[in-house]
């Protein structure tokens, strides 16, 4: 099989477009502020309170790694769409490992947002986590523990997600971390 024609790509370009189109026109809280001294200016604040202005990769690294929002569940779909493209494309540049990436979802608390919202992130997950099992020729492999440390801040848990992959898929090639025994499941 052809890399580019890869069974999980379609699949992660879905839920990459579901992402936009669902997060569209979406803002952070009017009233939303955080720390100029260590954040950003009032002019980089204003850009998350306007909908689908593109973030500097700076400014979108800076405000997913922020912890002090006063609504992340609105600052992470405002940037939603444009950060999962950048964590797909192995650009998002943490400090201390990708799962930080997860934290902030996990401080988005996206589990409890309303189906409409919180359907089309679980299919964002999942996709990406298929690829960074199946996908030889992805930009951030499971090998590399990232996708990893992501789902398990995500969700709190990894082995289910390794267990769902581990079924026989007609596409499905196991990847060599499943030969280690540290990822082996029982």
């Amino acid at each position: 099989m052809h890399v580019a024609d890869h069974p999980s790509r379609p699949r992660l370009g879905a839920a990459l477009d579901t992402l936009s189109v669902t997060f569209h026109g979406l803002t952070a809280h009017p009233d939303e502020h955080n720390c100029g001294c260590h954040w950003g200016s009032s002019e980089e604040l204003s850009l998350l309170k306007t909908p689908d202005v593109e973030l500097e990769p700076d400014l979108l690294r800076r405000t997913w790694q922020a912890t002090d929002w006063s609504d992340h569940a609105a600052v992470l779909r405002r940037i939603l769409p444009q950060f999962a493209r950048v964590l797909v494309a192995g650009q998002a540049e943490p400090l201390f490992g990708l799962e930080e990436a997860g934290y902030s979802f996990a401080r988005g608390r996206w589990q409890q947002w309303p189906d409409d919202h919180a359907d089309p992130v679980r299919e964002f997950l999942h996709a990406w986590w298929e690829q960074s099992l199946t996908d030889p020729d992805v930009a951030v492999p499971v090998q590399g523990a990232d996708v990893t440390g992501v789902d398990r801040a995500v969700s709190g848990r990894t082995r289910p997600a390794v267990q769902r992959h581990r079924s026989p898929h007609p596409h499905y090639e196991e990847p060599p971390c499943f030969r280690r025994s540290r990822w082996s499941c029982p």
